[in-house]
């Protein structure tokens, strides 16, 4: 921009001395060859017609040559070539001033066509007026060329100076646009900001709105635990000789204790995720353990609602896993809560775990909690994880709660490095979705007892139930068919039977099927297929309520959904088993062996391991106590008397709780035998790992399933006298 509008003083400045300069000089020139020519022209005429005006005529001389001088002056000032040619001009126009003014003193009176006068000016006046025509063409020439040689310069820089100044035009159009695109960016990026400070401002009165209203919910919520607490604490003075009510007081404070720790631990767990306190463990735990604890907890709330609740496990076997137990717990107790107290009653849940996929050391697993309740508006679907947000005040009014359960479900996830997706729609339902990564330990692998010569049936309505227990059993070399009815299984064991294909070993049905249940789907088959067939009821309910009625219709047995492979193979094991306790083992093992008088605490929740168990037993005269899990066989340890056991087997896999537990609550406890008491792990966890557990619970050894019969009673007379 500089180099443009230099260029273009440049050119003025050119423009300026082409007047100033060789162009003034040709004007100038111009003047002093009309004065020559003029005076040349009419002084003889002058000097002829005016005979009494020579003193005019010396005047007009006079005031010529002083115009010529001025002339002169100037060229002098302005010429731009040899300063010479000045001298010669200024001297050739002295001489023919002179010889101008002479003539008119020398021919006074003379007419005009005097010889005389003639032959003056033909020959002196004549010859230094060329001699001055001379001069004034070389100054004049050289002044003409001196013009056009700057005019061309002019036109180039002018030139120039176009494409500068087009250039300066977009350059200038450029940057205005530039300047006009920035503002507008500024103005663009206030707005921003203003909107930002908008929304930061609507946020924040909207959180303590959200705030206050949470205090207030949260003042409720504390408070009516807490009347409960105290009004039954004074109930239960006024009824300390009253067993029964003293009981029910108790209960009523233990669950109202229970909500209001609830209620603390969001706050406390809400206030670290905040305050980004809030850390994940990594550390190996068993999934089956896991979900056992969480239809604990939510089968008997869906049923108390007369809700159907069901958990569906499929695409892996994988059950023990690398991760945080602890907050994958508490995501799918928020999450399950959530689904139980906003559907109403018949309503149905439903928890369904698959496998995404699967790399080297780890797992992708996703949990899928799904409810016909009463779901969630669209636009309230965008709040759903900020803290203290709750549906509208006739949502948390109505079910309560503190509003923190999705934040903290959210950031949970979050820090497991997992996902959670939500669909929902009011008055039909609502679907959470949690993707979770998980570490896969490194196990030593144990040989195991093979299973191929078992044939079993799996009969259950849910499709992906049956496909994944068919998978998992086929792994363990079982032969597998399945049907999703009762109707299907009745045929498919009447055809087997026909065709010469021989009967099934192990028939596992569903309880709760259309049309035919599991009850009269076992009755049916039992009358084709006769004692030599294992029939197990599974199911995800309590089947207390019709346990007496299933075993008459032939069934041998129950166990739980959902299947794990370890739950389906010790099963499985135990049939086997029990197929290979011939006459001459159990002689063999009377003869050895003879423990009379001495009674033996047994702790399995399976039914078939331990009707297995406590014959063989009975064999060598031993008396068995039987416990259905480790809550349970603690209880009647710490009920018995101080030498009533000489020794307590105990399972690891329990509901309720599991035998490393209970092992260290015995070991614990204020029991006279607490220390000295043997206690035996029997499990079908035969790993270096499971071993070491076992050892570090306080048990005193460990026997892997399936039982062998000679090892059982030779650890047994190890203890036992």
């Amino acid at each position: 921009m500089v180099s443009i509008t230099a260029s273009i003083w440049n050119i003025n400045k050119k423009i300026d001395y082409i007047v100033s300069h060789p162009y003034r000089v040709v004007s100038e020139i111009s003047k002093v060859q009309t004065a020559v020519a003029h005076n040349n022209r009419y002084l003889p005429i002058l000097l002829a017609d005016n005979e009494n005006n020579i003193d005019e005529i010396r005047d007009i001389l006079r005031a010529s040559r002083e115009k010529n001088q001025k002339s002169l002056e100037v060229m002098k000032t302005q010429y731009l070539g040899d300063p010479k040619d000045i001298i010669i001009l200024e001297a050739a126009l002295n001489d023919l001033d002179m010889a101008m003014l002479k003539s008119a003193d020398v021919f006074e009176g003379q007419k005009r066509d005097s010889q005389e006068v003639t032959q003056y000016f033909e020959h002196e006046i004549e010859a230094l007026r060329l001699h001055v025509e001379d001069d004034l063409k070389t100054i004049k020439d050289f002044s003409s060329n001196k013009v056009l040689e700057l005019r061309d310069r002019a036109d180039e820089s002018s030139q120039r100076a176009i494409v500068y100044a087009v250039a300066l035009g977009i350059l200038l159009l450029v940057f205005t646009f530039y300047l006009l695109r920035n503002e507008n960016s500024r103005n663009e990026e206030l707005n921003r900001r203003q909107e930002v400070l908008q929304d930061a401002l609507n946020s924040a009165k909207k959180a303590n709105d959200a705030k206050r209203a949470f205090l207030s919910r949260m003042s409720h919520e504390i408070r009516t635990p807490m009347n409960a607490i105290i009004g039954m604490t004074t109930i239960a003075f006024n009824y300390l000789d009253d067993q029964k009510r003293l009981t029910d007081c108790l209960s009523k404070i233990t669950f109202s204790s229970k909500h209001l720790l609830m209620l603390i631990n969001d706050v406390l767990d809400m206030s670290k995720i905040e305050d980004g306190k809030l850390n994940v463990n990594n550390e190996t735990f068993d999934l089956k353990k896991l979900v056992g604890a969480l239809v604990d907890i939510h089968y008997p709330q869906a049923i108390a609602k007369d809700q159907s609740f069901e958990v569906v496990i499929s695409g892996f076997e994988e059950e023990k896993l690398i991760g945080d137990p602890l907050r994958v717990n508490q995501i799918l107790i928020n999450l399950l809560s959530n689904a139980i107290k906003f559907t109403p009653k018949g309503g149905k849940i439903k928890l369904d775990i698959k496998k995404l996929r699967c790399r080297r050391d780890k797992i992708w697993l996703r949990f899928v909690v799904q409810d016909n309740g009463i779901g969630m508006k669209q636009e309230f679907l965008e709040h759903l994880y900020e803290p203290f947000e709750q549906a509208d005040n006739g949502v948390a009014k109505k079910y309560g709660g503190t509003g923190l359960g999705m934040a903290i479900t959210k950031n949970l996830v979050s820090l497991m490095d997992g996902a959670i997706n939500v669909k929902s729609e009011e008055n039909v339902g609502t679907s959470f979705s949690v993707d979770l990564p998980f570490g896969l330990p490194k196990t030593e692998v144990t040989a195991n007892p093979t299973l191929d010569e078992l044939k079993v049936l799996v009969v259950d309505d849910d499709r992906d139930c049956c496909e994944h227990t068919s998978i998992l059993l086929e792994k363990m070399g079982v032969y597998v068919d399945w049907v999703l009815n009762g109707y299907e299984a009745v045929g498919k064991v009447r055809t087997s039977l026909e065709s010469g294909q021989g009967c099934y070993d192990v028939c596992f049905i569903d309880w709760c099927m259309p049309d035919l249940n599991g009850v009269e789907t076992a009755k049916r088959i039992r009358e084709y297929v006769g004692p030599d067939t294992l029939i197990i009821i599974i199911s995800a309910y309590d089947w207390s309520a019709i346990e007496q009625q299933a075993r008459a219709a032939g069934v041998d047995a129950f166990i739980p959904k959902p299947f794990f492979a370890s739950t389906l193979y010790n099963t499985l094991l135990t049939v086997s088993q029990k197929g290979e306790l011939n006459i001459e083992a159990i002689e063999s093992a009377k003869a050895n062996y003879e423990f009379h008088g001495q009674k033996i605490l047994l702790a399995e929740d399976n039914d078939l391991n331990a009707e297995i168990a406590v014959e063989l037993l009975h064999l060598v005269g031993l008396e068995v106590d039987c416990a259905e899990n480790g809550q349970e066989a603690l209880d009647m340890f710490l009920q018995s008397a101080p030498d009533e056991y000489a020794l307590v087997l105990m399972d690891i896999q329990m509901p309720v709780m599991n035998g490393y537990d209970a092992a260290k609550a015995m070991r614990n406890s204020p029991h006279a035998a607490a220390s000295d008491i043997p206690i035996i792990a029997m499990t079908a966890n035969a790993f270096r790992d499971d071993v070491q557990a076992a050892l570090d619970a306080g048990m005193n050894g460990h026997l892997p399933k399936p039982i062998d019969v000679d090892v059982l009673y030779q650890t047994i007379a190890g203890y036992v006298k």
